[in-house]
């Protein structure tokens, strides 16, 4: 494993990248209102990082390189921990980076150019704290009640918050629903659905959402949501490898949806907080259209582990205060 990822490191130490070929531009199917029409069933499933991972430093590479780190990555999947032992982990289904309309792309992040999360010292911290509670808290099935756990633990949030990520081994797709005053993006992954107001306003300061508050409008063709409005129990966002992101209570995460081909949505989003990032950052990537059925996930009808780790945690405290008794 070492010699292939010092192999690779060589192949990508050359600056060449690729170049798009030369795109006419593409026109969008559109709605009685005249809008692009977004909908149908989109799926996101590659091997590409959120940040900038080891000697990939160009954001785009050739089509052979992009190969060649797809060959690494699948390879080093299968040897970390139960990635050998377990099929569905990993997602077999993912065997390629993200494919920016022609251009193969080794990260998310395009801005700022060195493609890392610029965290603060109190975001840095923040993050670490989060992953340290998770540690303690969640790893170690500890929790008074369900509002100690984590959100998607409770079937309250699941892969449909903004911004959308992708995590290893689970789904990747989801519906689109377009009418002139709303769009609804339906996710399999934790069963959510997220509703947009198109032209709408944000929401009084009393009311809140698991996944925050998004507003739409367009902008020639491209559909921009911002969304504001998160919970203080839902901050922690899931990437694909390396560091997770933060979204604090004061976050706004701004979000582009563009039609680029006919099997290509563009995904970009922007995420702006003072008190967790030094400047705002931008990431990219498309969705693909697919005919796969989506399934439902059922997370409630199957959510026994929540009342097995409240069950069992009541347990340990019986036994605790059995032996402490006189």
């Amino acid at each position: 494993m070492r010699l292939a990822i010092a192999a690779l490191a060589l192949l990508l130490a050359a600056p060449a990248f690729a170049q798009a070929p030369a795109q006419p531009p593409y026109s969008p199917p559109r709605l009685g209102d005249g809008r692009p029409d977004l909908q149908g069933v989109w799926e996101n499933r590659w091997l590409t990082p959120l940040e900038k991972t080891g000697p990939m430093s160009a954001l785009t590479v050739t089509p052979e390189q992009a190969a060649a780190i797809v060959g690494v990555a699948r390879r080093m999947a299968k040897t970390i921990g139960d990635l050998a032992n377990d099929p569905e982990a990993g997602d077999p289904d993912a065997h390629a980076l993200t494919v920016v309309r022609g251009e193969h792309r080794t990260r998310m992040i395009v801005t700022p150019p060195e493609g890392t999360l610029p965290y603060t010292p109190e975001g840095l911290k923040a993050l670490q704290d989060h992953q340290r509670w998770f540690s303690q808290r969640v790893m170690a099935a500890k929790g008074d009640g369900p509002e100690d756990r984590l959100t998607w633990e409770r079937c309250l949030a699941g892969m449909g918050q903004a911004p959308l990520l992708y995590g290893w081994g689970i789904s990747g797709l989801r519906r689109v629903v377009q009418t002139k005053d709303m769009l609804v993006i339906h996710s399999e992954a934790g069963g959510e659905t997220r509703v947009i107001r198109i032209g709408g306003k944000p929401l009084p300061a009393g009311m809140t959402s698991f996944i925050g508050d998004s507003v739409g409008r367009w902008e020639g063709d491209t559909l921009v949501v911002e969304t504001t409005g998160f919970r203080s129990d839902d901050q922690f966002r899931m990437s694909v490898i390396g560091r997770s992101i933060m979204v604090g209570t004061k976050s706004k995460v701004v979000e582009r949806f563009t039609r680029a081909g006919e099997k290509e949505l563009n995904y970009q989003f922007t995420v702006e907080d003072k008190a967790i990032y030094a400047k705002p950052w931008l990431a990219e990537y498309s969705m693909a259209a697919t005919s796969a059925p989506m399934f439902e996930f059922a997370c409630h009808e199957g959510n026994y582990g929540l009342a097995n780790i409240l069950s069992g945690q009541r347990q340990i405290e019986q036994r605790a205060a059995a032996k402490a008794a006189p």
